[in-house]
């Protein structure tokens, strides 16, 4: 599914571990055990950049962006949707301040799991161990992908880009519909543009009809 279209289905536990191990029983409900389940407002951070993290936080339903700021500029690096796992590399591996911040783009619920409770976990079940093995390869196959796709690219390259790895609903969504979800700023600092120029480039290659619908 698009992330503009599965961010209100809440997604289980079982369903976060079963995407990267056949979890035994047990460890399903240790994890559940060990998880907590807390409410996240829209523009809340989750993980601040500049502060050590301590918890793993898992994406139950709602609509989160990673982003980094530097020199008063903010810039949005990655959109994450229901069942999405996000932490601090730099916290979990060498105890230092996390680099990124984590913000609700609109009211959702996070599970949080302590590194302390998920070091626990892999101690005693090897299939966690696969679990967050998985999860760190995906992780790292997705920021090159994203090189690959977003960088020494041309505005108009980034953008049909990102018309291609977000599905076709995106093309075929109103400029009204999309900011709904995700307000335009976002968009064009993830694609590294101007608003402006995010606008001339929907107008001038999104087909009319395709704009219009949803109005």
């Amino acid at each position: 599914m698009s992330m503009f279209e599965d961010t209100h289905i809440p997604v289980t536990l079982r369903q976060v571990l079963s995407q990267y191990c056949l979890p035994p029983e047990e460890l399903v409900r240790d994890f559940e055990a060990a998880a907590r389940l807390v409410e996240v407002r829209k523009g809340q951070s989750v993980v601040r950049q500049g502060r050590v993290c301590d918890d793993f936080v898992i994406n139950r339903c709602g609509l989160f962006r990673v982003c980094h700021h530097s020199d008063e500029m903010e810039d949005t690096v990655l959109f994450g949707t229901s069942g999405d796992v996000f932490t601090s590399l730099h916290s979990f591996y060498a105890g230092e301040p996390s680099i990124f911040s984590l913000k609700a783009v609109e009211d959702s619920q996070v599970w949080l799991i302590s590194y302390g409770k998920l070091r626990q976990l892999e101690n005693k079940y090897p299939a966690m161990i696969k679990w967050l093995h998985d999860l760190m390869i995906e992780q790292m196959y997705g920021f090159e992908k994203r090189y690959l796709f977003f960088s020494n690219k041309s505005a108009e390259e980034r953008f049909l880009n990102f018309l291609r790895i977000h599905s076709v609903s995106l093309r075929r969504a109103s400029v009204k519909y999309i900011s709904s979800i995700v307000p335009l700023k976002y968009i064009a600092q993830y694609l590294k543009i101007t608003q402006s120029t995010l606008s001339r480039l929907r107008k001038r290659l999104v087909a009319p009809a395709d704009r219009d619908e949803g109005k």
